[in-house]
């Protein structure tokens, strides 16, 4: 079986072409960085029109890089929410032309289900297989959250970001001090050569809802401490320590929420055994370094995903659709449509 993933869910047009294993033949990724990097943020209008600009394009490219000729394709998976609105659309009507010219199946995707399971994606190679039950954490510059998946099909958010997403409060306290968009990796190179315990920030704990993520309380005393530090004149000899230990207090909230939701599942007897972590987050050296060594202190698996895997991708879109074709769905195009919202399962 070959089917091709299309992801254009927000500032990245991609296409990839993976196997039945899930082996990936293919995954090129055209970003749209450059163009939004003047705003600070993604601009949804422009976005939607470097799609369609990138789009057929990007697919022709991405065939070819396979091996392969359109006419063997056997499926087609794309991301039909959530995401950018007009952004989605794009992807979608493209995938619905593909797959009714075609005659074959079109499988809509979660955009966050290709995330839960892209760790366990390869460059080289089938895909990883699945434990029958694992968690993952998505950290993304849009999703904070924690998710129990049994059997790759029963799919269930155990908690979530109240306010802003990790990814995002690393963009704007980064736009805040001078740097460029995207900020995560900014912060981070900054942060090498700094004091992660130089400054503290409050870690946030809540009566109702205790497992939930919030983060806007974190970035709000972070814009505050660098403007006390003056930090946006790019001058100051604490932009390392404060990177450094902004940081840090946003991998302090990521282990306690964790922490807990492992407290509440670990005694069952059917216990998750691996820790997946996924996003554009990530990528972060330093977190993926805790995240694994929490995971090695009570000896559970950790997967972390190939950086070629972290941020928007059509090789997670394609994989999450084989495993939709493999539990029976029916694909059929005119069943598809974009969606900006839409819950993990649906």
């Amino acid at each position: 079986m070959l089917i091709l993933g299309i992801e254009t869910s927000c500032d990245e047009t991609s296409a990839a072409v993976l196997d039945g294993d899930g082996a990936v033949l293919s995954n090129l990724i055209a970003s749209q960085i450059a163009r939004h990097q003047p705003f600070g943020g993604v601009v949804p209008e422009i976005a939607s029109r470097e799609h369609l600009e990138q789009l057929t394009p990007v697919i022709t490219q991405s065939v070819a890089a396979a091996g392969v000729a359109l006419g063997d394709l056997n499926a087609v998976a794309v991301t039909s929410g959530p995401g950018l609105i007009g952004a989605l659309l794009v992807g979608v009507a493209g995938a619905q032309g593909l797959a009714y010219g075609l005659n074959i199946p079109l499988y809509p995707v979660n955009h966050l289900e290709g995330h839960i399971f892209s760790p366990f994606l390869r460059r080289d190679g089938s895909a990883i297989d699945r434990p029958a039950r694992f968690l993952t954490l998505v950290i993304s510059g849009g999703h904070s959250s924690i998710y129990d998946i049994r059997h790759d099909s029963e799919l269930t958010m155990l908690n979530r970001t109240r306010d802003d997403a990790v990814g995002e409060v690393f963009d704007k306290v980064a736009k805040f001090i001078g740097m460029p968009y995207p900020g995560g990796p900014e912060i981070e190179r900054t942060a090498r050569g700094g004091d992660p315990l130089r400054f503290r920030f409050a870690l946030p704990q809540f009566k109702e809802e205790p497992l939930s993520f919030s983060f806007s309380g974190l970035k709000s005393s972070a814009i505050r401490l660098a403007r006390e530090l003056k930090l946006a004149d790019g001058s100051s000899d604490d932009r390392a320590d404060f990177c450094a230990s902004f940081q840090q207090a946003i991998g302090n909230q990521i282990l306690d929420r964790l922490e807990t939701v492992w407290l509440t599942v670990s005694g069952q007897t059917d216990a998750p055994t691996e820790l997946a972590l996924a996003g554009g987050v990530a990528a972060n050296e330093t977190l993926r370094k805790r995240i694994e060594e929490w995971s090695v202190n009570r000896s559970i698996t950790s997967r972390l995903p190939e950086r070629a895997f972290c941020t928007d991708n059509a090789a997670m879109i394609a994989f999450a659709g084989l495993l939709r074709a493999q539990r029976g769905f029916s694909g059929d195009p005119r069943r598809v449509s974009a969606r900006s919202r839409m819950a993990v399962g649906a």
